[in-house]
């Protein structure tokens, strides 16, 4: 699958082609921003871009900023256990600060971030994110090589299918989970399983469509992978 994607510095305009054979490949370094709508509550997003294109510095301070109510806490998933950061005010300072900065947001990480109620009363209800497109051959790498619950999002700015536009390679007993921030609950799950009567597999009761900076939960079999060819390109 091919992937084509313009991405400006100062928007970030997203049109997608696909074809079975990739063909000319740039390597543009390209920055861009999006934009992730919040509520108030819980609402379940994904980091799509590399802060600074070494993979190394996605800290939550460089991903997410400091324009954010305070008492805003984001949680992250390593398979086993959450790590978390709140930004609040500083004991003993009128200045506001994230009291865990090192906790990281990478591209392709989903994680829950928790917004106060009266948190987006008089500000702006976005958190904007900053940093370069990754291209070329991806491979996301928050699954969990022994299966099981990943909080993981797509590693590319578009939406789309799990499977047939993102690249998922399902395997069966795979089941997503999303969240519907706008309800504060998830929604009906979808599974890749046997289809009564035949060999085939299928997403029942449909394939999951994802959308941009949006997080969910995969709970993937042993060995699954998702990967993906993503090419910026300004033709």
């Amino acid at each position: 699958m091919r992937t084509k994607v313009l991405v400006c510095a100062a928007a970030l305009a997203v049109a997608s082609a696909f074809s079975t054979m990739a063909q000319n490949v740039y390597s543009l370094n390209v920055v861009g921003y999006i934009n992730i709508p919040l509520v108030e509550g819980f609402n379940l997003v994904a980091n799509q871009l590399d802060f600074d294109g070494t993979g190394t510095n996605n800290t939550v301070v460089n991903i997410l900023g400091t324009n954010l109510p305070l008492k805003t806490t984001i949680y992250t998933w390593n398979g086993t256990t959450y790590a978390s950061s709140t930004y609040n005010t500083v004991k003993g300072s009128t200045t506001a600060a994230w009291n865990a900065p090192a906790v990281t947001l990478n591209p392709g990480q989903g994680a829950w971030l928790s917004i106060p109620k009266g948190g987006l009363a008089g500000t702006s209800s976005n958190v904007t994110t900053v940093g370069q497109v990754d291209q070329g051959s991806l491979v996301n790498p928050n699954l969990l090589a022994a299966g099981g619950f990943a909080l993981v999002g797509s590693m590319v700015p578009i939406s789309g299918g799990l499977q047939h536009v993102l690249g998922y390679t399902p395997l069966v007993g795979d089941k997503v989970y999303q969240f519907s921030a706008s309800s504060q609950s998830y929604l009906p799950a979808s599974s890749y399983a046997t289809v009564k009567g035949s060999s085939s597999a299928a997403w029942i009761p449909a394939e999951p469509t994802i959308g941009i900076s949006e997080g969910f939960w995969l709970d993937a079999g042993a060995g699954a992978v998702w990967s993906n060819y993503f090419e910026v390109s300004t033709q």
